[in-house]
């Protein structure tokens, strides 16, 4: 394959019918969506890494080798109209491409020193683990800091190189088949829609363009990082530094980047019961009127706790006439915002206070920045602000929160590391003013500045050995409130549910369809099952996408029971396996109990069939792409949902014997 001088800046005279015809190409965006890479935390990839496979693309010196990928390209001004989509997907992609090469880099290390670190390590996966992620986050950091590889206008130069190359080599193509006279002489519009579908062609039905492509994409990227490549090879230069490496423990620098870093993509709450029951009893808005109680309550039984959480007014407040009626209307207007600013008040309480009754002093403004809204700009560039509206929905988040107490007649807490039970009760926030008096929210005034404290129920679960906190990814609070509730709900469950499994590093236990619903608060009257399951399977696809969870996959669930009477029963008693971001799992590390080697069990797996070929996702991926149809349109013939499709393709799926047929048949 011809570099057309790119690489090398030369440009021959015979390249200039060429050039003439690439100034007609309308500017456009390459837009690349790699499929899923194995998950690092995956207990196979860990026993077997560096394959024999990752082995030759270090021999070979494949730093990008060629994976799968479905790759398009948008033209510039539609490209401009969804810009931050676009952006997003680019940014992905780039991602993408760092950690190939982080893991090439601690492939090329494992490979080198093989042979010394096969008996260190063998029946040792504690150890693989240590050092694999030393080792990955070292070589991170070393791209970091030793290439252009976070420099944008970097990036810019490799993007423009790359859509260079690709207009001339699809010009180069399209003048050996209509010929150059031809081209010249049609308008620009024709032109550019022979050029549009012939470069999507080549990125679905051309191995040799894509091998070559990569091979080139290869030499670009070997120059972009041959500093850090020279780097390490110099450090790697002695046993005594893998000795090092083996041996280092404890709290380093790098890990307090490593956790600076998980910190900006998530919040830190607690994640002791009485919290999680506040956040639920929100959520899902179950207060009641009791006869005997005429203020909002939500009881609350369960193993380790037994009281109520309520909704009522203090004294001074009793002396408007229509205090209970406020307090129901209240009840009436709950919403995910609610329970949006109650996380983010703790959030900014446990990372300002250093006592645990420490008045934390905040801005209004700072509850509507930490849910990743932006301030409009004002006249002649100066700064405006938020909405009226913004604003006056966190007041009414604030006004209902300052009326939540709760009563606990027996709950669990450690006190010295010892389990006993408690009784306690009292307000879940305390607000006041500058001055240091009560301060009550209300409609007429929105403060500029408060202080708060977290009420001194949540004081046995702030420190020592009963201290219980968890790491909440922002897009919990950041979601819209009315169009995301799914999502909302799921992101506040399954971080609940990670942390207390950090201890067991169970984290791939799988999580029963019907306490999902439950936690969602799913009403089975007001959708169709099948808009249930399709609406489920769409917020965790949505999860995916946006990095909060590392993958989803059904546990040993049949397809053909959806042929069955009553299938909506049996597929709530089914499971479904959701992992979390490497990120989280790495920080909740330390918190695992030790556990022998000969303890140690494989994550469950989907059930595999051996009459079905294990290939069925990706030929069948490949012929969807060569016809040129979308999961939507293929899903729908196979009365199937877009979801499930998906994850066959990936292979994070299996299909039953009746859909594998069906498939075969659709492919024949």
């Amino acid at each position: 394959m011809t570099d057309y001088g790119i690489l090398s800046n030369e440009v021959s005279s015979k390249e200039n019918n060429l050039e003439i015809l690439v100034d007609k190409i309308t500017d456009f965006q390459v837009i690349i969506l790699y499929d899923r890479q194995p998950n690092r935390f995956d207990y196979q990839y860990l026993i077997e890494f560096p394959t024999k496979k990752l082995k030759e693309k270090v021999n070979h010196n494949h730093v990008f080798p060629r994976v799968n990928s479905e790759t398009f390209i948008v033209w510039q001004h539609a490209y401009e109209e969804n810009v931050e989509l676009f952006y997003k997907l680019r940014m992905r992609a780039r991602n993408e491409m760092l950690l190939r090469i982080t893991e090439f880099m601690v492939a090329k290390f494992f490979s080198e020193y093989e042979n010394y670190l096969v008996p260190i390590l063998k029946n040792k996966t504690k150890l693989k683990w240590d050092l694999l992620n030393k080792l990955f986050h070292k070589y991170e950091s070393m791209l970091h800091q030793n290439t252009r590889i976070l420099d944008e206008k970097a990036w810019e130069k490799f993007n423009d190189w790359f859509k260079k190359y690709l207009s001339h080599y699809v010009i180069d193509e399209m003048i050996q088949v209509f010929e150059y006279e031809h081209l010249r002489t049609i308008n620009q519009k024709e032109l550019n829609q022979l050029f549009f579908q012939k470069m999507n062609k080549n990125f679905s039905e051309n191995d040799r363009f894509m091998n070559e492509f990569t091979r080139l994409v290869n030499s670009y990227i070997e120059k972009w990082i041959s500093e850090v490549i020279i780097t390490s090879d110099v450090e790697k230069g002695s046993i005594a530094y893998i000795a090092d490496l083996l041996g280092m423990s404890g709290q380093t620098e790098k890990q307090q980047q490593f956790e600076s870093l998980v910190k900006n993509r998530n919040l830190l709450v607690m994640s002791n019961v009485i919290y999680q029951s506040i956040i639920e009893t929100l959520s899902n808005q179950v207060f009641k009127r009791y006869d005997e109680y005429q203020w909002p309550k939500a009881k609350i039984v369960n193993n380790l706790l037994k009281g109520t959480v309520q909704l009522k007014l203090d004294e001074e407040s009793r002396l408007t006439s229509t205090w209970l009626s406020q307090i129901w209307q209240q009840v009436e207007i709950l919403s995910e915002l609610d329970v949006d600013i109650f996380d983010a008040l703790c959030h900014i309480y446990l990372a300002k206070s250093t006592m645990i009754q420490d008045g934390i002093e905040i801005q209004f403004d700072d509850l509507l920045n930490l849910r990743g809204l932006k301030p409009k700009l004002g006249g002649s560039g100066r700064r405006g602000g938020y909405e009226t509206k913004q604003r006056q929905q966190v007041l009414k988040a604030l006004s209902i929160l300052q009326d939540l107490w709760i009563e606990m007649e027996d709950v669990v807490v450690y006190e010295k590391g010892k389990r006993m039970k408690k009784s306690m009760k009292g307000r879940a926030l305390h607000f006041k003013d500058l001055k240091g008096n009560e301060y009550r929210f209300n409609d007429a005034e929105i403060p500029e500045r408060f202080v708060f404290t977290m009420g001194k129920v949540f004081e046995p679960f702030l420190s020592g050995s009963g201290r219980q906190v968890k790491l909440l990814p922002k897009q919990a609070i950041e979601y819209n409130p009315y169009q995301r509730k799914w999502e909302k709900k799921l992101i506040r469950y399954l971080s609940w549910r990670w942390r207390t499994q950090a201890r067991k590093g169970s984290y791939l236990q799988p999580h029963k369809i019907s306490t999902l619903l439950e936690k969602i608060d799913v009403q089975r009257q007001s959708q169709t099952p099948s808009r249930i399951r399709e609406r489920l399977e769409k917020a965790l696809d949505v999860l995916l996408e946006e990095g909060v969870i590392t993958f989803w996959q059904y546990d040993q669930w049949d397809e053909d029971n959806m042929l069955k009477r009553g299938w909506f029963r049996i597929w709530q008693d089914a499971t479904i396996i959701i992992a979390p971001p490497d990120d989280i799992r790495k920080y909740y590390q330390p918190l695992e109990r030790k556990k022998s080697s000969g303890n140690q069990k494989k994550p469950p797996l989907l059930a595999q069939t051996d009459k079905i070929d294990a290939d069925i996702g990706e030929e069948f991926r490949r012929k969807r792409l060569k016809l040129g149809l979308t999961l939507q349109n293929v899903s729908h013939e196979l009365d199937i949902s877009t979801s499930y499709l998906s994850n066959i393709e990936r292979g994070g799926s299996t299909p039953s014997t009746s859909l594998y047929r069906r498939m075969n048949a659709w492919m024949e």
